[in-house]
């Protein structure tokens, strides 16, 4: 009986260790990053603060933060760096440059924040370049095109 006892608390031990290590490496890990937004009344660029996902991938975590970025200020009282319905279409790092291709709306100036589409983008590549030392260059396009 005492030899039966012990090989159920030994297995019982065991499947507790195999599911608390299942258990820390597949729990979400966050990192905070630093976002720009602007200021609607003075019009100054202001650092906004946020959890985000932190994943195993360099590209997979600047395509994160540059989604946020778009989602805009988690304060309503702050505006959005790019209009309403921008979205990213696609990020790709190759070497220290990252490529950056956003929809066409991006180029519109948001008719609450009053940037144009020049302040916009330096706007972004402050904020990746903020957050990720190592991108050296940023090459924005609008779907799929270098703008004017």
């Amino acid at each position: 009986m005492k030899k039966l006892f012990r090989i159920i608390a030994i297995s019982l031990l065991f499947v507790l260790i195999i599911f608390s290590v299942f258990y820390y490496v597949n729990t979400k890990k966050f990192t905070e990053r630093s976002l720009f937004f602007v200021e609607p009344v003075s019009k100054t660029v202001v650092l906004e603060h946020r959890l985000i996902a932190e994943k195993h991938d360099l590209e997979k975590n600047i395509e994160l933060l540059v989604k946020d970025e778009l989602l805009g200020s988690s304060l309503l009282v702050r505006d959005s760096v790019f209009p309403d319905g921008t979205i990213l279409n696609h990020l790709l790092l190759r070497d220290a440059t990252l490529y950056v291709d956003l929809s066409m709306e991006a180029v519109f100036p948001s008719e609450h924040s009053g940037l144009n589409f020049k302040d916009s983008i330096k706007i972004l590549e402050r904020t990746i370049k903020f957050n990720f030392k190592e991108i050296k260059n940023i090459v924005i396009t609008i779907d799929g095109s270098v703008p004017n």
